[in-house]
């Protein structure tokens, strides 16, 4: 099967869409409960291809705890108190 440019486009952004909602909802719940279910995992997982190694109870265990903590960085990232007068140390210029 062939697939032309805006199937693809729709498939990616579907998966993107998925993969947005999915952490954004990891991050609620590690805000709520300090973890994230497996179920919201495995739609991160289902979302980016095969599962892979996974499949594998132990690797996915880890994966789950390695999500809540990138999810709890995110949040505390989210949460630092921005002076809106203070300027930024590095400015990005386009060449």
């Amino acid at each position: 099967m062939t697939i032309d440019r805006r199937q693809f486009a729709k498939v990616a952004g579907a998966g993107a869409a998925v993969m947005a909602v999915a952490w954004q909802q990891a991050c609620a719940q590690v805000s709520d409960t300090g973890g994230v279910t497996a179920d919201t995992v495995r739609t991160l997982l289902d979302a980016q291809g095969p599962r892979g190694v996974y499949d594998d109870p132990e690797e996915f265990e880890r994966l789950r705890r390695a999500i809540a903590n990138s999810a709890r960085i995110a949040n505390q990232l989210r949460a630092f108190p921005l002076n809106e007068d203070e300027q930024p140390l590095t400015i990005f210029r386009r060449g």
